[in-house]
């Protein structure tokens, strides 16, 4: 895997190199009439074009959806929270790296005591062959605050080398609440590339729910980090790389003061010559007693020439703490293909359902029911295209 890691830090400076950059464009407001009940707000990317729809309430209780100029055109308070957040993420070579880059923003900020049911969406699209993406995206819910927030990554009518470097920057502020679901889906020719970090408050309550299931060459690193006590962080990912998918994940849990909880929890499936990896890592600070956290990482190899690599870390400086991790990878278990086709199931059908189920537990848990929809096709239609 230390090969895999080489060739993915030059694959910046490659995609870079094949890929025209834009301008962004003005942005357009959305038509109200063309969105479903279930949404408060959608924000459209597309390669440098914009679109918008905020609902008029959102709008009175001080929400805020736009791009960073026109945030702190009208908000300059959000200056200081914004500069704080992307100084926090800029402790890693990656970050080093894309944040010169990443100059065009969109924020999205959900104001003190706003509670908000229903979902708001992003969606970056990629529709230009040989256009590169490369944004900051920035989460902000204040404190006592809640809100349901779906980032859709996908490309759309095209099948061409793209580039998307990424950069995501979520804040929880104290005693928030905060559901992301995030799904990148692009298509088998594009390059992702992100690095996101979230930081949860005192109290905070963070649920991150992430799918990784398009691009040529895939690179995640997130961090998730407990800055106030009793504060909490639930991760569950999922990936599923076929043909010659390349995949890396790297994960980490902060643990910075005393009494706070993560769990993280991601399955990962790989069919054909597909590659993938996941390292994980939970640290805990020296005065960060109490600390309760966990991570798992599952695979289920669907081909002999499939590889994958798994390397969960714990980082502890004291006692009294609670930590752990698993790692399994496993085969499709010949039990369960021999009852179901004992009972008149086709061995092909047995084996779709039994990836479905291993990747029930996460799908089940994005909020947003037409991304959840989508995802569960995409998986059925990556069982198809198994060599």
């Amino acid at each position: 895997m230390a090969k895999l890691k080489e060739n993915l830090s030059m694959t910046l400076d490659d995609a870079l190199a094949k890929a025209v950059l834009r301008d962004s464009a003005p942005v357009e407001v959305l038509d109200k009439e063309k969105h479903a009940d279930d949404l408060c707000a959608h924000f459209v990317w597309n390669n440098g074009q914009q679109s918008v729809f905020l609902c008029p309430k959102a709008v009175e209780k001080g929400a805020v959806f736009a791009t960073v100029e026109e945030a702190l055109n009208s908000h300059p308070e959000l200056a200081e929270k914004l500069e704080t957040l992307t100084k926090s993420g800029m402790d890693d070579p990656y970050a080093k790296e894309l944040s010169p880059l990443t100059a065009e923003g969109i924020v999205l900020f959900i104001p003190r005591r706003m509670c908000q049911k229903r979902e708001f969406l992003l969606d970056l699209e990629l529709s230009e062959a040989s256009r590169a993406a490369l944004l900051k995206v920035f989460v902000l819910i204040d404190d006592d605050a809640s809100a349901v927030v779906t980032i859709n990554l996908h490309s759309r009518g095209i099948n061409a080398e793209n580039l998307f470097a990424g950069q995501l920057f979520c804040s929880v502020g104290k005693n928030a609440h905060l559901v992301l679901n995030e799904v990148q889906d692009f298509g088998n020719q594009t390059v992702n590339i992100r690095r996101e970090q979230s930081i949860v408050q005192e109290g905070g309550d963070f649920h991150w729910n992430i799918c990784e299931l398009g691009g040529s060459k895939s690179y995640d690193n997130l961090d998730v980090r407990m800055e106030g006590e009793n504060s909490s962080a639930v991760v569950y990912g999922l990936y599923f790389p076929v043909k010659d998918q390349l995949m890396h994940i790297e994960t980490r849990q902060d643990h910075m003061v005393p009494h706070t909880y993560s769990n993280l929890h991601y399955k990962g499936a790989l069919a054909d010559r597909a590659k993938a990896s996941w390292e994980g890592m939970i640290y805990v600070d020296p005065k960060a007693e109490k600390t309760d956290g966990y991570q798992k990482n599952e695979n289920l190899m669907l081909s002999d020439e499939a590889e994958v690599f798994a390397k969960p870390g714990l980082e502890i400086i004291m006692d009294d703490v609670k930590c752990s991790h698993g790692t399994t990878i496993t085969n499709i278990d010949d039990d369960q293909i021999f009852y179901l086709t004992s009972r008149g199931i086709p061995e092909r059908e047995a084996e779709k359902l039994v990836i479905r189920g291993f990747f029930d537990t996460i799908l089940n848990l994005v909020t947003y029911s037409p991304i959840r929809g989508k995802l569960q096709n995409k998986i059925d239609s990556k069982m198809q295209e198994g060599n």
